[in-house]
């Protein structure tokens, strides 16, 4: 029980002593009745934001950090980067928005061709109506969304993360609803800004882009990214036009790793994305408070940043948009530690980036203390079940700053 449906039985009990048990015992039916009662799933609207947002907040990851993940002010911002075309379902009951589920369109490369995907992310529902109907109707809502994108057997993924019983519990389809295939493990990577490293890599040097760059990174994509599943098809044209609407990306976000002769190896971007989302702590544990009093401690003579009190936020950045060549993990390393030293000292405590635990790449982060977030991703399609191959033979490619 949440920490929030245990105060039930304590008001009911304080009101019918205060004011009778048959007003005590009235309100309790009808919070039971309103508790079961069966969601109505539409497409969201605008007018939806507050309720959207409000949601996200009440739904927790839970640890020795508990924390939300903070949508204000527009819950929709991430889905309009999402991919070509998107839905937003929504479950209320009355008035309330006590669920959602976001599904998308999108063009990427799978097994080294130019496929149209789907994605299905951000299924939230508010803890008190968890164990209901909402969850399995906001599933039906993206099934029939998906279908819209990519027909009934087309390749649909799911992220899920690991540790999440609820959904968990899901994968394998019950009441008819969509199984889910594993296929990869993915490590989000969260990169702490400590002290200064050297930035130098042999016959690599980084700096930032330039308007100028973004036809040879587009070319760039073009040719390293059929060897990532599921990686977006991207070129210079649809780049540009993707950075001009994420809020807080600009091209000199974005680090190019370049060779001797001065040919572009590799970029990434590092994205602030405190006009997206944000990472909120709602509770420390006492052993992580005690540990966070130390850091900050240490903070206050390096120069870093702090970690916040509860209610704070986490200030951080995210990788996105990583190319480089799957073999030559040193290209990343370059970026990586070009990109530590650059930001270090100033408001933020680290950086993300999601890896496929196969990836060769994941050697570029040997020696940088990061953090993994285990994610789970899945296959499926609106017919019910991925009949499609096996998609375990190249590296996943995701972009953890979209979700």
């Amino acid at each position: 029980m949440t920490a929030a449906a245990s105060t039930i039985p304590a008001l009911g009990a304080t009101l019918g002593a205060t004011l009778g048990a048959t007003l005590g015992a009235t309100l309790g039916a009808t919070l039971g009745a309103t508790l079961g009662a069966t969601p109505n799933v539409r497409d969201a609207r605008a007018a939806d934001n507050d309720g959207l947002v409000a949601l996200a907040s009440v739904c927790p990851m839970m640890g020795e950090v508990a924390m939300c993940v903070d949508r204000a002010p527009d819950f929709f911002a991430l889905s309009r980067l999402e991919g070509e075309r998107f839905r937003v379902g929504v479950a209320e009951v009355g008035d309330l928005v006590v669920g959602c589920v976001a599904a998308s369109e999108r063009w990427a490369y799978v097994d080294g061709c130019v496929a149209r995907t789907a994605y299905v992310g951000d299924l939230k529902v508010h803890p008190a109506y968890r164990g209901g109907r909402a969850a399995d109707a906001l599933e039906e809502f993206a099934r029939a969304a998906c279908r819209g994108y990519v027909g009934d057997d087309g390749l649909t993924l799911v992220t899920v993360l690991a540790g999440n019983r609820a959904m968990e519990r899901r994968t394998s389809g019950p009441r008819g609803l969509p199984s889910l295939v594993p296929f990869a493990t993915l490590d989000v990577h969260a990169v702490p800004f400590l002290w200064p490293r050297g930035r130098h890599v042999s016959g690599l040097r980084v700096s930032p882009a330039r308007e100028e760059d973004l036809d040879e990174m587009g070319a760039l994509w073009t040719r390293l990214a059929p060897a990532r599943q599921l990686a977006p098809v991207l070129d210079a044209e649809r780049l540009a036009a993707w950075l001009g609407r994420a809020p807080g990306l600009a091209v000199h976000d974005y680090l190019v790793a370049r060779r001797a002769d001065g040919r572009v190896a590799g970029f990434l971007a590092l994205w602030d994305q405190r006009t997206l989302k944000q990472l909120r702590v709602l509770a420390w544990s006492p052993r992580l408070a005690l540990a966070r009093r130390a850091l900050n401690a240490v903070a206050a003579v390096a120069g870093t940043a702090r970690l916040p009190a509860a209610g704070g936020v986490l200030p951080s950045l995210a990788a996105a948009h990583v190319c480089v060549p799957a073999g030559d993990p040193s290209v990343l390393r370059a970026l990586l530690l070009h990109a530590h030293d650059e930001r270090r000292g100033a408001e933020h405590l680290f950086f993300t980036i999601a890896l496929d635990r196969r990836d060769p790449l994941a050697r570029a982060l040997d020696g940088l203390h990061a953090q993994p977030t285990v994610v789970r991703a899945y296959a499926t399609a609106p017919s019910g079940r991925w009949t499609g191959a096996s998609l375990d033979g190249r590296p996943l490619h995701f972009e953890s700053a979209l979700v």
